[in-house]
């Protein structure tokens, strides 16, 4: 199913505009490369931005911040060809908590 675009999303605190805009500065690295496995949103950004499927990456910001007690990073996609970024969020990661033995 193809959707829609997908909005940036908005940072809500200094951390969060800072991780942004030391990714949009190019302090990044790819998660998922296009051309070794198809990303499963290859359709969709082809369908609202153009290129071929495989020239779509998923991107992640190099620094991580931790911020109310997750692990912050920025992740958007990358044309690898225009190297047109898309879609910019903010994925959070809380530490697992081990169960208590009761």
């Amino acid at each position: 199913m193809i959707t829609g675009a997908i909005p940036d999303e908005i940072p809500s605190n200094l951390q969060e505009r800072l991780l942004l805009q030391d990714a949009q500065a190019g302090n990044c690295r790819p998660i998922q490369i296009g051309a070794d496995k198809l990303l499963g949103d290859a359709p969709r950004l082809v369908a609202i931005y153009g290129g071929n499927p495989e020239d779509w990456d998923k991107m992640t910001s190099n620094q991580a911040f931790e911020i109310n007690g997750a692990s912050v990073q920025v992740h958007w996609f990358r044309n690898s060809q225009t190297i047109q970024d898309v879609e910019f969020k903010f994925k959070r990661q809380y530490p697992k908590i081990a169960p208590k033995n009761l």
